[in-house]
């Protein structure tokens, strides 16, 4: 029984290998073409699927300065950590603007006053204090960034935290998008 089970892992092995690869968009590469990164296979940027890629985007993303516990009238206070991510290999993009805005829709706070550029597999991360609750419990960031070139879009997301009176929690808001850009980025106003 020993015997079939090592005969069939092998089996197993030797038919995953092989002298060329598929990328995930279904391109074929060769080995020399890839790059190997924690055992995923990238392929060239030539081979990203055009409708995983994008030239700038605005982007929504909802924290929450504090939350309700009990009743309306107990607030629990959060750290709120806002994440950029460039989630491309190859590429570069840049951050145009990082709104911060409250429950009610005004602007608290504008992050970024010149273009901030994320090179490839690099981050960026913006810091609401737990004291601060000027945003409430509807705060949100809209994120403007863009590209000269078609880029894997950036992962955008929120890590809202406190471990207040020996109390902890923590959760994660991702950021949905909301408009894709045109090339110049710059078309609508935060």
């Amino acid at each position: 029984m020993k015997f079939f089970y090592t005969a069939v892992v092998l089996v197993l092995v030797l038919m995953g290998c092989s002298d060329r690869q598929e990328s995930r968009s279904g391109v074929e590469i060769s080995p020399q073409d890839t790059t190997v990164a924690d055992s995923v296979v990238v392929g060239p940027p030539e081979s990203f699927s055009r409708d995983a890629t994008s030239m700038g985007q605005i982007v929504y993303v909802p924290v929450y300065s504090h939350i309700y516990q009990q009743d309306r009238e107990k607030t629990f206070n959060l750290t709120t950590t806002l994440s950029i991510r460039n989630a491309d290999p190859y590429r570069s993009f840049t951050i145009l603007k990082v709104g911060y805005y409250d429950s009610k829709g005004s602007l608290v706070q504008q992050y970024v006053d010149s273009d901030v550029r994320i090179a490839p597999l690099a981050s960026t991360s913006y810091v609401i204090e737990e004291r601060d609750l000027r945003g409430g419990v509807g705060a949100n960031f809209l994120v403007s960034w863009q590209s000269e070139q078609a880029v894997v879009p950036p992962v955008i997301e929120a890590v809202n935290i406190s471990t207040s009176n020996q109390q902890g929690i923590s959760f994660l808001s991702v950021g949905r998008v909301i408009q894709e850009s045109s090339s110049t980025g710059r078309d609508t106003e935060q």
